[in-house]
């Protein structure tokens, strides 16, 4: 059976359509632009992997350039998962259409919609199925959302079908006017006044002249010095005092962060260790963890799952930035065999040792095997019996030796 796709039906099957609106993400507000594009450009760095969990709890991990490499022939993957990051904090919610192979079933593309207007319904036998609508709201058809990786911001269903930041964003472009008006350069400068005893009252065309005059005077100027007749006193206005609230602009601006999930310190480069990590903790992995696991319930069959495998976002490798925590770390995990020298050096961006010299696991001799505690125990008990004196022994063997010895003179 041909597999439909909302590609071909949405997009009329024209690519370059689809490149048209990939590029088409406008944000008009600076400070959004830079939350959503700080919190994306993390997110693209985290490590993806499709690995298969076996029953002794060893994983076993397979390539895909489909989610690593090459999602569509239009996007490589950090340009993928930066959109997918950016469409679902601009508005709440990301449809990925995934692409199988007609002949191996193997994944082949993935593809962001557009998801401006969308509505949910179930049919009779329980089937949940999207309705999408074009950009003049006329319905296109109902697809089955079991074809389609869903992913929304905010817990309720649909995630909330925009963004209206509202009384901020009001005062966002409130304060950005005024900085705008207070840096215009066509703002009175300088009052000029006649002196007491002068001429006042110029007519238009007097004034008119005068001015020309200063302008001349001023376009003329030597090292910054102006030539002003002197029945003219000029009172220079300072505008500082009528400068932008800056307080209130950082408090909107903050606020604004944090609506997005990023906080300040965090795009900045400011924040220490345990502000990474609350931010990690509290902001990545949860979309982290809903990403996995609404990819891998739709990449994969249920045997599929079944036997294993999933999609893995190593979230772990944004914590440990710093060289202290790795220092930390390495002395930790390696001798206590959870990191090998390889996976070590990875974390540093060194190359495996040659002939898989890191490839071993190594732990220290005063930990053991909770499994071999009784044996080791009574092995070290075993020892100690030997090496120790035997002193009864020596007594019989004495007190046998004087019996033998009364018998025999008897």
């Amino acid at each position: 059976m041909q597999v439909r796709s909302i590609i071909r039906e949405y997009y009329g099957n024209n690519a370059s359509y689809f490149a048209y609106n990939y590029a088409q993400n406008i944000y008009n507000i600076p400070e959004v632009r830079t939350a959503i594009e700080s919190f994306a450009d993390i997110f693209s760095t985290i490590p993806i992997y499709r690995e298969r969990v076996r029953k002794d709890g060893s994983i076993e991990y397979f390539d895909d350039t489909v989610l690593t490499m090459k999602p569509n022939p239009l996007q490589n993957a950090t340009q993928f998962w930066k959109e997918v990051i950016t469409r679902l904090m601009l508005e709440n919610n990301v449809f990925i259409e995934p692409i199988f192979d007609r002949q191996t079933g193997a994944l082949k593309y993935l593809y962001v919609l557009p998801t401006r207007f969308f509505e949910f319904s179930l049919i009779n036998d329980g089937t949940a199925v999207v309705q999408f609508y074009d950009k003049n709201k006329n319905p296109q058809e109902k697809y089955n959302l079991d074809d389609l990786i869903y992913l929304n911001r905010f817990s309720a269903l649909t995630g909330g079908k925009k963004n209206d930041l509202g009384l901020y964003e009001t005062v966002v472009q409130a304060l950005m006017q005024q900085a705008v008006n207070v840096a215009s350069p066509k703002k009175v400068r300088a009052l000029m006044q006649s002196k007491s005893g002068a001429v006042g009252n110029l007519k238009a065309k007097d004034r008119s002249g005068e001015m020309q005059t200063l302008k001349a005077n001023f376009a003329e100027n030597v090292d910054g010095v102006a030539y002003v007749d002197s029945h003219w006193d000029i009172t220079p206005i300072n505008w500082q005092e009528n400068d932008v609230n800056r307080e209130l602009m950082k408090l909107v601006v903050n606020t604004v962060y944090n609506y997005f999930g990023n906080p300040e310190k965090i795009i900045n480069g400011t924040a220490n260790e345990l502000e990474i990590a609350q931010f990690i903790t509290n902001k990545i992995n949860p979309l982290a963890r809903q990403i996995e696991r609404e990819f891998t319930s739709k990449l994969f069959t249920a045997r599929e799952i079944g036997v294993g495998n999933r999609i893995e976002l190593d979230t772990f490798a944004l914590q440990v930035k710093t060289t202290a925590a790795l220092t930390t770390m390495f002395n930790v995990a390696l001798r206590a065999g959870v990191l090998n020298i390889d996976e070590a050096r990875e974390y540093i961006g060194q190359p495996p040792l040659p002939d898989g010299l890191g490839q071993m696991y190594r732990v220290t001799a005063d930990t053991i095997d909770i499994r071999k505690v009784n044996e080791y125990q009574a092995a070290q008990k075993g020892v100690a019996d030997k090496s120790a004196p035997d002193n009864g022994a020596k007594e019989d063997k004495e007190s046998g030796t004087e019996s033998d010895n009364v018998q025999a003179g008897a």
